[in-house]
């Protein structure tokens, strides 16, 4: 449970301007002309100060008879749990087939794009746009593990063409279309495993880049799935830096 801090008034003020996702949890704010009470992160438009009050929490606003913001839900309990929803909802939209901007990402989970970027990182250790290139990259691997054709592939998993995609091969597999299709066929395969604040995280490399981030609840899933992503591969466990690097990174 979040300490109580003595915050002035004005201290409040300035973390609402700022839409600060920290301040959520420590107060509400009210707007008397509208009625309504928001987390100090709300992305609505900011009211006159004159018009805003300050709650210890949801149930002093309520009882004051102020209604909760349908946007940023003040009276849901966890404000913590909050945000990881707000980081989940975020996922599932990048994972979609149509590419979405930052802005638009923000403006749907309704935080500011700065804090977003921060606080997606700080959840999944990956930025929005990383996360929704590894599972374009994710939708490539399974349509060539179909058998579809390359060509085919690329383009169903939203690539504009082919030349992008040879552009980022490496990056985007980790290994060319065809050694993945034969299942890393003379690769060096390397993991690390590390907590993140979605589960556990298994991220794998060979020479030519990172060829999986795999979420799951324990050790031995993940490591059976990359067995069955790349069973031509020589599977192992990376060394200490590696390892090292990944935690820090999704720490």
């Amino acid at each position: 449970m979040k300490k109580a801090t003595c915050l002035t008034d004005d201290q409040r003020w300035q973390s609402v301007l700022a839409r600060d996702p920290n301040a959520d949890g420590e107060f509400v704010f009210a707007v008397r002309t509208t009625g309504i009470f928001c987390r100090p992160s709300c992305r609505a438009r900011h009211a006159l100060r004159e018009n805003v009050s300050f709650y210890a929490n949801a149930s002093e606003a309520l009882a004051a008879g102020f209604r909760p913001c349908k946007r940023c839900q003040p009276d849901k309990a966890n404000p913590r749990q909050h945000r990881l929803d707000k980081i989940t909802h975020a996922c599932r939209l990048l994972e979609q087939e149509t590419p979405v901007t930052l802005e638009a990402l923000a403006d749907q989970v309704a935080m500011s794009p700065f804090h977003l970027h921060r606080l997606f990182k700080a959840t999944t250790g990956m930025t929005p746009k990383a996360w929704q290139q590894a599972w374009r990259a994710r939708r490539l691997r399974e349509s060539l593990a179909k058998g579809e054709r390359v060509t085919t592939s690329i383009l169903n998993a939203g690539f504009p063409d082919s030349s992008s995609y040879y552009r980022k091969a490496d990056e985007t597999l980790g290994m060319t279309a065809k050694q993945f299709r034969h299942g890393g066929e003379n690769l060096a395969v390397r993991y690390a495993l590390a907590d993140c604040e979605l589960g556990r995280c298994l991220v794998a490399e060979s020479e030519r880049g990172i060829c999986a981030i795999l979420l799951g609840d324990d050790d031995a899933t993940l490591i059976s799935e990359l067995q069955q992503m790349f069973p031509a591969a020589d599977n192992a466990p990376a060394d200490l830096m590696f390892q090292q690097h990944v935690r820090e990174v999704i720490a």
